[in-house]
């Protein structure tokens, strides 16, 4: 809805608001008339249902010129307002003008004689009506039968077209054809009749007749065809809505759920109305449940999507119900002449105050914080400081936004996949995607179920970069577990192998050493030169033995690393290798001191990248470079071969996973240029501060 078609909506109700309070205004006036209360008439009903229905109608007609239920709400709020107002003008002409006539004639009958002077001033006043206010007879007439159509397009059209303004499907027509002949006969027949044909005690004075005194309405035959086509209309409206409550979807379903049984409670209503003492009181309160369950539908479950209809609308009947109370409360207080002026000057006084503060308290109902970014942003914050594991935060992130801006669906991607969300998506294609940058950098993508105005999304603004530090913190504690879980892998894959070389190695050979020097203790009396060769067997194997355990050792942690550094150890690595391979290791001088596990990894994906150069890759030379990473901090190593290359993904073995899973570990990255006939590439970087 545009600002314009707003402020048209706006001062449209507030001519509604005007006719309902002009109409209240005159109330304590005709009271002292004698003229029967404003419930007794049902004028209170009307008042009730011009608000609830006339004001809402105007704000959907603004927004969606086309739609059919909004045009009947605004026809049911407009002619019931208008009724209102013309009753009210009606009865205060045509009391006001009788009662005058008879003060001038009983005025007269003192000066002239007593007796003919009141009988001719009663008379007088009854035929002339005295100085009523013009027009007051014919006002009285269309106020008689304009509730008519308003009182029954409700239960029939408005039921049969809510919400899309369609009928359910095409053999719904005659029942509509059934409410608007309905609706026509029986507005006829009130227009058709006098004034006086409501059987209301205390409206008019006795004696009055009014406009067409003399006519009786429609014949009896029209009028009980009209009276079933309306009672058809009526049963087949709420028939239909029942209908597209179990045919429709879910989203469909929680719409109708309230309008079904507000439409019921409506009806039930009305009939209880006809049997209790209180029967005008029911009728009054029975015009307030379907326009409450509309608000719902809207509020709760974006019927038409019409958030600033709700606002508007809210801001409007709360204003309404809060003056209203206080008009009546000032007359009741300090009585109807009194009242009556005192009223208008505390309504006058309280309108622009109340508005603001009701427009406020509206807009947050309708829009959530969106037009308080500082509230918004505490609770988000207070959202932050509560939450426990990362996953915790990004929901409670995702909830707070969706209670913010009022949005039934919201989610957190990350990588493309979804890792928070709140609330159900609608299945339409309405959504909108925020990205969320942290330093710069896209961490993630912030969903939302429904497309968003310039003032949400300068609020989003704000939340979102809090939103991604929440979404960096969830990716760093899943970083933080993955390398946990990598990191106890490899310790546990340390500690198999070394089980394996103890156990299948060392074990065995110890065992041996055992049964051969039980065999030259043996031998040392009987055979003293076969005991010297077994004792010399012996020591060949306890030195082998040892040069095991130190292998064992060196692969935990190769002594030269301790004695020659990364750049000594990689060449003596490499001068092993001669014959097979010519290695080349190229290092500056400035290079930086390496922190043990950054210096040992390095070490081990060169000998791994050098030992796949022999074996796979065919190759006669191979480079080692090790550099200082363009980013501060990294150390920077690549391995470079003139080989075949290491094959095709699919035959790459144990080694090359080995390599990556040593760089991820130490939160570095490993690349992998592997082209037939051009080598193989490798280029890893290493964070000096890694742990």
């Amino acid at each position: 809805m545009t600002d314009r078609s707003a402020r048209r909506a706006a001062v449209a109700a507030g001519v509604l608001l005007v006719l309902v309070l002009g109409a209240l205004v005159v109330e304590p006036r005709l009271r002292q008339l004698g003229v029967t209360g404003i419930v007794e008439r049902f004028d209170a009903f009307r008042a009730v249902a011009a608000l609830s229905f006339g004001v809402p109608g105007l704000f959907v007609v603004a927004q969606r010129p086309g739609s059919r239920v909004g045009w009947v709400m605004v026809v049911v709020g407009a002619a019931q307002g208008l009724g209102l107002a013309l009753g009210a003008y009606g009865l205060l002409g045509i009391n006001s003008g009788i009662n005058s006539g008879i003060d001038g004639g009983i005025d007269g009958g003192i000066d002239g004689g007593i007796d003919g002077g009141i009988d001719g001033g009663i008379d007088g006043g009854i035929d002339g009506g005295g100085a009523g206010l013009p027009g007051d007879d014919w006002a009285m007439w269309v106020s008689n039968w304009v509730w008519i159509p308003a009182y029954l397009l409700v239960p029939t059209i408005f039921l049969l077209i809510f919400p899309d303004g369609r009928l359910p499907s095409r053999r719904w027509w005659p029942a509509q054809v059934a409410a608007y002949a309905g609706i026509g006969v029986n507005t006829l027949d009130w227009m058709l009749r006098p004034v006086t044909y409501e059987q209301v005690p205390g409206l008019f004075p006795k004696g009055y007749a009014g406009v067409l005194a003399g006519l009786t309405g429609v014949p009896d035959a029209l009028m009980i065809a009209g009276t079933v086509c309306t009672v058809g209309a009526v049963l087949a409206a709420v028939g239909s809505l029942v209908g597209r409550y179990r045919s429709a979807g879910e989203e469909v379903r929680r719409r109708l759920q309230w309008v079904l049984a507000a439409a019921l409670l409506t009806v039930g209503l009305l009939g209880v109305a006809l049997f209790v003492p209180w029967g005008p009181v029911i009728v009054a309160l029975a015009a307030v449940p379907l326009p409450v369950a509309v608000a719902v539908a809207v509020v709760a479950h974006r019927l038409w999507d019409l958030d600033l209809l709700l606002s508007r609308a809210l801001a409007f009947g709360a204003l309404s119900v809060a003056l209203l109370a206080a008009y009546a409360l000032v007359v009741t207080t300090l009585g109807n002449a009194v009242g009556s002026g005192a009223s208008v000057l505390i309504v006058a006084l309280a309108v622009h105050p109340l508005h603001l503060r009701v427009s406020a308290a509206a807009n947050r109902l309708v829009y959530g914080d969106r037009d308080d970014p500082a509230r918004a942003l505490r609770r988000l914050g207070v959202r932050l400081s509560d939450a426990g594991a990362p996953g915790d935060l990004l929901e409670r992130m995702a909830a707070e936004v969706g209670r913010v801006l009022r949005i039934h669906y919201v989610a957190v991607e990350e990588s493309g996949a979804v890792v928070a969300s709140w609330g159900r998506p609608s299945g339409a294609d309405t959504s909108e995607s925020v990205p969320l940058l942290h330093q710069g950098e896209r961490v993630g993508t912030l969903v939302l179920g429904e497309r968003l105005r310039p003032k949400d999304r300068a609020l989003l603004a704000q939340l979102a970069p809090h939103v991604a530090v929440a979404v960096r913190a969830h990716r760093l504690g899943a970083d933080l577990e993955r390398s946990h879980g990598r990191l106890l892998a490899a310790r546990q894959e340390e500690r198999d192998r070394l089980l394996y070389e103890l156990h299948d190695g060392l074990g065995p050979t110890l065992a041996a050493l055992a049964l051969q020097v039980d065999r030259g203790r043996r031998l040392v009396d009987t055979d003293p030169e076969g005991a010297k060769q077994v004792m010399d067997e012996l020591s060949g194997r306890i030195r082998g033995t040892v040069e095991n355990v130190r292998a064992i050792v060196n692969d935990l942690r190769p002594p030269p690393l301790d004695t020659l550094g990364l750049t000594g150890a990689l060449a003596e690595l490499g001068r092993g290798l001669a014959g097979d391979l010519a290695v080349e290791v190229e290092a500056p001088p400035d290079l930086p001191a390496l922190p043990p596990p950054v210096e040992l990894a390095a070490y081990r994906i060169a000998a791994e990248a050098m030992t796949n150069a022999v074996r796979h890759a065919m190759a006669s030379r191979c480079t080692v470079s090790l550099r200082a990473g363009d980013a501060p901090g990294v150390l920077e190593l690549r391995v470079d071969d003139d080989g075949v290359g290491v094959g095709a993904p699919a035959r790459r073995g144990f080694g090359l996973a080995s390599m990556r899973r040593r760089s991820e570990e130490l939160n570095g990255t490993f690349e992998l240029l592997d082209e037939a006939g051009a080598g193989t590439h490798l280029v890893v970087r290493l964070p000096l501060a890694a742990r």
